[in-house]
C-alpha cells in the first residue's frame, strides 16, 4: 500500500481521536488518514440503531475493514482501538435537543440520526469528536456552510467547528460537540487522494445503503441515489446500478415534487 504510512512502528502515545465511524466512505477515509498519514490512535464510535436495516451490514463492513487494514498495515493494530458502541434505544430523552432538531428541520433537510447523536454526546459528555461530513450540496453539509468556521486541532491540523456565536443556538445544541475535518472536501477529492495513497481498494469496500437487499445495495434509497448523483455508480453491483438509474428516471422526480409540495405547506 503506497501510503507513506506513519503507522509503521508507531506507538500510541497521544490521546486517541474520537471519530464517528459507520463503515461508510467519508468516515473510513478520515479513519485511514488519521491512522496512516498522521499515525494517531483512533477510538471509533458507533451508535447501534436496532431499527436500522443496514445495521448488520455496517458492522460486518467495519470488521472486514479492520481485518484488511491490519493485514495491509500491521502498525494500525495498536492504533485502531476497539469501537465504542452505544445503543440508541438506551439513550436518555432530551427534549431540548429534540425540539431543536425539529426546528432545524423546518429550514434544512437533515437526517434523524443527528438528533440521537447529539443526545449521545450530551449524555456521555463527549466533545471534539470528529464527524466525516463531506462537502456536498445537501443535508448537514449544506446547513453547516452558514454556521461553521475554520479552527485548529490540538496538533495544529485544520478542521471546522460551529462558530462561537452559534453555540447557544439550535445548531450549536445539535452540532457544537463535533469537528468537521472534511466539510470542505468532496468525495472526488477523497477519491483522488485515495488513489495517490493506495487506498482505493479499501474505500471500495465501504458501505452506503440504508436498505440492503440480500447484503447488496438496494439502489433506491437516498444514499444509493446519492452514489449515482455523485458519479460513484461503480460502487454498486451492475444489476442494482441499473435499478438505481431506473428509479432515478421514474420514481425519483415524483418524490422530489412531493417533497417540494410538502415544504411549501410548512
Amino acid at each position: 500500500m503506497a501510503s507513506g504510512s506513519a503507522a509503521h512502528g508507531t506507538v500510541a502515545t497521544t490521546p486517541p481521536v474520537r471519530l464517528f465511524w459507520t463503515g461508510g466512505w467519508d468516515s473510513t477515509y478520515r479513519l485511514l488518514w488519521l491512522l496512516l498519514v498522521e499515525g494517531r490512535p483512533v477510538e471509533p464510535i458507533y451508535l447501534v440503531d436496532e431499527g436500522r436495516r443496514s445495521l448488520h451490514v455496517e458492522r460486518r463492513t467495519m470488521q472486514h475493514l479492520r481485518e484488511r487494514l491490519a493485514e495491509l498495515e500491521p502498525g494500525t493494530r495498536a492504533l485502531l482501538l476497539p469501537t465504542w458502541e452505544v445503543s440508541v434505544a438506551g439513550l436518555a430523552p432530551d427534549p431540548d435537543i429534540t425540539q431543536a432538531f425539529h426546528r432545524i428541520l423546518r429550514r434544512y433537510a437533515i437526517g434523524t440520526q443527528y438528533e440521537w447523536i447529539a443526545r449521545f454526546c450530551r449524555q456521555y459528555d463527549v466533545r471534539d469528536v470528529e464527524m466525516g461530513s463531506e462537502h456536498s450540496p445537501h443535508g448537514a453539509s449544506l446547513m453547516l456552510r452558514d454556521f461553521a468556521g475554520e479552527a485548529r486541532t490540538p496538533t495544529g491540523e485544520r478542521t471546522y467547528v460551529v462558530l462561537p456565536e452559534h453555540l447557544h443556538t439550535d445548531v450549536g445544541l445539535l452540532f457544537g460537540a463535533y469537528r468537521f475535518p472534511l466539510i470542505k472536501t468532496t468525495k472526488h477529492d477523497m477519491a483522488r487522494e485515495a488513489a495517490r495513497l493506495g487506498w482505493t481498494s479499501l474505500l471500495a469496500d465501504t458501505w452506503f445503503c440504508h436498505h440492503p437487499l440480500r447484503g447488496k445495495p438496494c439502489g433506491t434509497c437516498n444514499p444509493c441515489q446519492g452514489v449515482i448523483d455523485e458519479g460513484f455508480g461503480w460502487r454498486m453491483p451492475r444489476s442494482r446500478r441499473a435499478l438505481a438509474y431506473l428509479h432515478r428516471a421514474t420514481i425519483g422526480p415524483v418524490k422530489k415534487r412531493v417533497k417540494r409540495a410538502l415544504a411549501r405547506r410548512r
